[in-house]
């Protein structure tokens, strides 16, 4: 007798159960569900992240900037929020991969036809974001703010939170955790401006400690588009730059410089890496041309600040920099270096004329000069005043400057400064 083999589908409906029957449930039940499984997934976020009280200030300095550029992310979001789960929901949706929409208002009153960053938004909400495109929404959010008034310029800057809104993009898409975004100089040159004027420099130095941390690997680096020594030296001298300026017409005294450059220097360890060397070099010897050559325009420095950072210039062993630099000093200048220097360097009118010089070694040769010759007619020091003025006066024939020439020999004898009599 032969037994039948029962089919597969009669042993499916014996064996496994109907896991796809839908449930009997009331209106009521299925909303007693609902407020269960609510009531359930909050109280593991309650558990996941614990309640914390409002923070009343932050980390940072309370400058209107900072406060600004933090809460412009947000900008319908109530004060008195105080559930963990909502702090936790709304830091999801403020991502700016989520947030696409043209209803909210940003926080700068752009007024043109095409929100920049409304194209931002769009941009990272179909995909098409890169470094550069991030650079070019700056750039355009910076240039709407020029074109509407050149006066507080850093102040609404800070208003926009343009360098924030990048700044969540970079973590967002995870390009921050590798830094090859600093590769991009036109990005560097875009970013470092807003992040100083919304008061997120600490961002800054983060990213300069995790390059110092892997100083070996990028003085090694050679490849495009990936972070190396180069990108380093732009980051530093982007740095020093804002540090140096205050965003409007006033001149600022160069003490936060300073202070930067001495903490860059103990960061990166110049001693043991050519190319952290390389980059506070270039940043000591473009601070130094502004603390002399434009350093009449500015309020005079701390005299501690200036001391620390005429010792950090010592090995680099620019001559002419340090006795230009001892010219300058705010509370104690000398001129000993400078006319040492002028009298060893006798020759150095006949290199210009050779053109050994570059135009800047020639202007920062004059104004040597010129402050050389300032501070000895402060002391009355007539002997070493009429080398100076060979000095100049030999200068002076080899750039072609005769009339300037003139005008200097009878600046001696004037009450002015006699870099200002020449140049007013």
């Amino acid at each position: 007798m032969v037994v039948r083999t029962p089919p597969l589908s009669s042993l499916k409906r014996g064996f496994l159960p109907q896991i796809h029957h839908p449930l009997p449930l009331s209106k009521r039940e299925s909303q007693h569900l609902l407020e269960s499984i609510t009531t359930s997934f909050r109280k593991n976020l309650d558990k996941e992240h614990p309640w914390q009280h409002v923070e009343t200030t932050s980390h940072t300095p309370s400058t209107p900037s900072t406060t600004t550029s933090k809460t412009a992310l947000l900008p319908n979001t109530p004060i008195s929020s105080h559930r963990p789960t909502d702090r936790h929901l709304r830091a999801i949706l403020s991502n700016p991969l989520f947030s696409h929409s043209h209803d909210v208002a940003q926080p700068t009153a752009l007024t043109n036809t095409k929100n920049p960053f409304d194209v931002f938004d769009s941009a990272v909400h179909r995909g098409l974001m890169n470094v550069r495109r991030a650079a070019g929404f700056l750039a355009a959010v910076r240039s709407h703010i020029v074109a509407q008034s050149p006066h507080h310029v850093r102040q609404r800057m800070a208003q926009s939170g343009a360098g924030l809104h990048v700044i969540q993009w970079l973590r967002a898409s995870g390009q921050e955790n590798d830094l090859h975004f600093l590769s991009d100089g036109a990005l560097i040159k875009c970013i470092i401006p807003f992040m100083y004027a919304e008061g997120l420099q600490e961002v800054i130095w983060v990213w300069l400690a995790r390059l110092a941390a892997q100083m070996g690997a990028l003085e090694l680096e050679k490849t495009p588009g990936k972070v190396s020594a180069p990108s380093l030296a732009k980051l530093v001298a982007a740095l020093m730059k804002e540090t140096s300026e205050s965003g409007s017409d006033a001149q600022v005294s160069l003490d936060n410089s300073y202070s930067a450059l001495s903490r860059a220097n103990e960061l990166l360890s110049p001693a043991h890496s050519r190319a952290a060397a390389a980059s506070i070099r270039e940043s000591w010897v473009n601070l130094s041309w502004a603390s002399t050559v434009n350093g009449w325009q500015r309020p005079k420095p701390s005299a501690p600040l200036f001391d620390s950072f005429l010792e950090l210039g010592q090995p680099f062993k620019l001559q002419l920099d340090l006795a230009h630099l001892e010219l300058h000093h705010p509370t104690t200048p000398s001129h000993s270096a400078a006319v040492e220097y002028m009298r060893l360097k006798h020759q150095v009118a006949d290199d210009v004329a050779d053109m050994h010089l570059t135009a800047r070694s020639q202007r920062r040769m004059i104004c040597l000069a010129l402050d050389a010759a300032d501070r000895l007619k402060q002391v009355g020091n007539t002997d070493e005043a009429s080398l100076v003025e060979r000095f100049l006066t030999k200068m002076c024939e080899s750039v072609n400057l005769g009339m300037l020439n003139l005008q200097g020999r009878d600046s001696f004898a004037s009450e002015l400064p006699i870099r200002h009599s020449l140049l007013r």
